[in-house]
């Protein structure tokens, strides 16, 4: 099956990628659907385009399309796929096989699982990672080798295109992104400090619980707690983006009450400043930003938006639901802008 067995391979080796033959254009007078959305597509620009010159069904192994791949001819990507390996073999017998697109009802994929889907993993370690995919009529296939892997944080830790995760010789935590088709999932590890955590803080709130369960976990103390004037400085910077004011500072550092901090952080968030210095990161993630004059009216319209919807406290499900479903004029709805 096209769609099941021979797209993921190309996504799995950045073909059909956003800066190879997946942009809008091609690369080199050959295209595919980005990231293998549009299978039916990659299809016809295989088979019909070009005289259909890039599949050789006389002698798989010398169709343009492995040559290309393996390097045995120039190639803008260089060598993508080692000849023999699991991935050339699966592209020779699809071809073989009269490059079937496969029927209407063929099974289709419902679900990936990952096992292990989280690990304790000391320094250095390595753990093999098993992908098996459910299929429409209820079937499993280990999709292990035809997954893609990415590691967030390749320092701590690295996945190759099997699925083996080898972690480095830090400690921390580790996550390594699966994806087949339309489906991802997420392995997690922690690595160690090794360090006995005897001794937690008092819980100020649920996000605690969490975060002292971690640090157990990963066996790492927290840090011995801050004096008033390092935190009062770092608070403002974080949530603020300043630094405290002098009457500010001095009035901190007078005040004896047990819960000064609670109401630091309180009075920070229901400030101006606050909505403001974080209106300016999500109009920097959501690229709130227009270089045409004219479009000044619809960036300003935007931000304010963003910001109001900061000082309001509205909730994060009704902020991503009010811009993702924005429609209307940009006076009655500045969401629409994006």
């Amino acid at each position: 099956n096209f769609a099941n067995s021979v797209v993921p391979l190309f996504t799995k080796h950045g073909c059909n990628s956003g800066g190879c033959h997946g942009k809008s254009s091609g690369q080199n007078g050959f295209k595919l659907s980005l990231l293998g959305f549009e299978p039916q597509e990659d299809y016809e620009y295989l088979l019909r385009e070009a005289r259909g010159r890039r599949i050789f069904p006389a002698a798989p192994e010398r169709s343009l399309l492995l040559l290309k791949a393996t390097g045995q001819l120039p190639h803008g990507g260089g060598s993508r796929i080692d000849a023999g390996s699991f991935d050339y073999r699966m592209l020779v017998k699809w071809i073989r096989q009269g490059m079937p697109y496969g029927k209407p009802n063929d099974p289709k994929l419902e679900s990936i699982t990952l096992h292990p889907a989280e690990r304790i993993m000391k320094p250095s370690a390595r753990q093999q990672l098993v992908v098996l995919a459910r299929m429409s009529d209820g079937s499993i296939e280990d999709i292990t080798h035809s997954a893609v892997y990415e590691a967030n944080d390749r320092e701590y830790a690295d996945a190759d295109n099997t699925g083996l995760v080898t972690v480095g010789s830090h400690s921390g935590e580790i996550a390594v992104m699966v994806r087949y088709q339309d489906k991802a999932t997420v392995f997690r590890a922690s690595i160690p400090l090794g360090v006995p955590v005897d001794k937690l803080p008092e819980e100020k709130n649920f996000v605690d619980k969490f975060i002292f369960a971690k640090l157990k976990t990963v066996g790492m103390p927290p840090s011995e707690l801050a004096p008033d004037s390092t935190y009062l400085r770092r608070v403002t910077l974080d949530i603020a983006g300043r630094m405290p004011t002098v009457e500010e500072a001095q009035a901190f550092l007078a005040d004896t009450s047990p819960d000064k901090r609670e109401k630091r952080v309180a009075r920070l968030l229901h400030s101006e400043e606050y909505a403001e210095y974080f209106a300016n990161k999500w109009s920097s993630l959501l690229r709130n930003k227009r270089a045409n004059g004219a479009q000044l009216r619809t960036t300003i319209a935007f931000y304010d938006w963003i910001k109001e919807s900061f000082y309001t406290n509205k909730p994060y499900d009704r902020f991503v639901r009010e811009i993702v479903a924005a429609s209307g004029d940009i006076d009655q709805s500045p969401p629409s802008a994006w």
